[in-house]
């Protein structure tokens, strides 16, 4: 009987311990898409030919570690990046609900914003 006990009480740790892993990763991740989000009006106050430091001074830290290949699938090419370009992320203000993940991409090149568009993410 004491060892049903300890054997249910491990299980019952493990999985609390799990559970509060995933609510813990899955509350950090919400944050972070919060307060890396712009809407349209600061997306378009920002003008191409801009310097990248203003541009990265007005607007709030971008989505971090944002892997480009679940951006733009296999093809990179896709939604036409710019060659030589540094491109950062942000989440569109307001947030929307379901599969559609719009974001707002600014490119960088030369110290200079070279592009400035709304993406989709690949499905």
């Amino acid at each position: 009987m004491r060892k049903v006990f300890v054997i249910i009480a491990v299980v019952a740790v493990v999985v609390c311990g799990v559970g509060g892993w995933f609510l813990y990763n899955g509350i950090k991740i919400g944050d972070q898409i919060a307060t890396s989000s712009i809407n349209q009006a600061e997306f378009d106050a920002q003008q191409v030919g801009g310097e990248e430091t203003a541009v990265r001074e007005a607007l709030p830290e971008p989505l971090p570690d944002e892997d480009e290949s679940d951006i733009y699938g296999s093809d990179p090419t896709r939604q036409g990046k710019p060659a030589g370009s540094n491109c950062v992320y942000y989440a569109v203000k307001p947030l929307t609900e379901g599969g559609d993940r719009p974001l707002f991409r600014f490119c960088f090149a030369g110290g200079k914003l070279a592009e400035k568009k709304q993406i989709r993410v690949a499905s």
